[in-house]
């Protein structure tokens, strides 16, 4: 006779993907990805460079690196902030201030004396992303673009700039909180950016988009160790002018020359095609049907 057992089990109670999601988010990671917005806007966009900035965010012995340097100290890594601080809203000066300079005619003066504005550079935040290495160790990627819009003097001014983000929009409690942990992806992060005062509706031929890919290294104390920009080759050409249509004419010139090399290759070692060595037949066809 089959008696009912009177023990009664705990049950585990079921989580939404939404709640796991949010749990699953610490301070930590947050932190990392101010950390790396921060730094991609110091980096290219318009925030003066600091060395406070600098001391806060890197390790003693980090390295910064792009396809052009490679910093290994916390004083050229500064270094690199100010010089991407001055090209980001590179001013013209006046040609009798220039001449001025030059012969010493006047000892205080300085290149304060602006013609006009000659470029200008801000950054746009896409996605921020974050994995952990097997060491244990803090790794996050952010995809951002580098917008360089040269005279911009000549392109319309638009209506007033929103505010600047307060550094208090991303701690938790705040709505961009809830926009970084409640996305599509579990690790996706949106950071909000600004856009610069100017009017590029239509498309101008004098503003340039360089897609970069950051990898950010964090130690255990959440100093960045290792920060490394990655620019693709093709996106670089394509920032000068007339080079976009030529890398679209000579990547398939290209692509149809290796065809050919490989055509000529199995000719002169006799090699049978691809679909005879397979072993589909010749009337064969990708539809399913034969030909009679």
């Amino acid at each position: 006779m089959a008696t009912s057992n009177p023990l009664s089990f705990p049950t585990v109670p079921s989580l939404t993907l939404s709640q796991t999601s949010v749990d699953e988010t610490s301070a930590l990671s947050l932190a990392h990805h101010r950390t790396a917005a921060d730094v991609c806007e110091l980096f290219y966009g318009e925030s003066p460079p600091a060395w406070q900035t600098v001391e806060r965010f890197y390790d003693a012995h980090a390295t910064y690196e792009n396809p052009f340097l490679t910093a290994t100290s916390k004083d050229t890594i500064s270094d690199v902030h100010a010089l991407a601080h001055t090209l980001s809203q590179l001013d013209i000066p006046k040609p009798w201030a220039v001449l001025r300079a030059l012969f010493r005619l006047s000892p205080d003066t300085r290149w304060e004396n602006t013609w006009f504005r000659g470029l200008s550079m801000w950054n746009e935040v896409n996605n921020i992303s974050e994995c952990e290495t097997f060491d244990g160790h803090k790794r996050t990627m952010v995809e951002h673009t580098l917008h360089i819009l040269i005279l911009p003097g000549l392109h319309s001014a638009s209506g007033p700039q929103p505010a600047d983000p307060s550094p208090t929009s991303f701690l938790p409690g705040s709505d961009s909180t809830m926009s970084l942990l409640l996305s599509d992806h579990a690790n996706a992060r949106s950071v909000p950016f600004q856009h610069p005062p100017h009017s590029l509706w239509p498309p101008s031929p004098l503003h340039l988009k360089l897609p970069i890919i950051t990898r950010l290294s964090f130690n255990d104390a959440g100093k960045i160790t290792y920060h490394r920009d990655f620019w693709d080759v093709k996106d670089l050409l394509g920032l000068l002018p007339g080079m976009t249509l030529v890398q679209w004419v000579s990547s398939r010139i290209a692509a149809q020359s290796i065809r050919g090399i490989v055509s000529v290759g199995r000719a002169f070692l006799r090699t049978p095609p691809r679909d005879e060595e397979a072993g589909v037949p010749s009337g064969a066809t990708y539809g399913g049907g034969t030909k009679w």
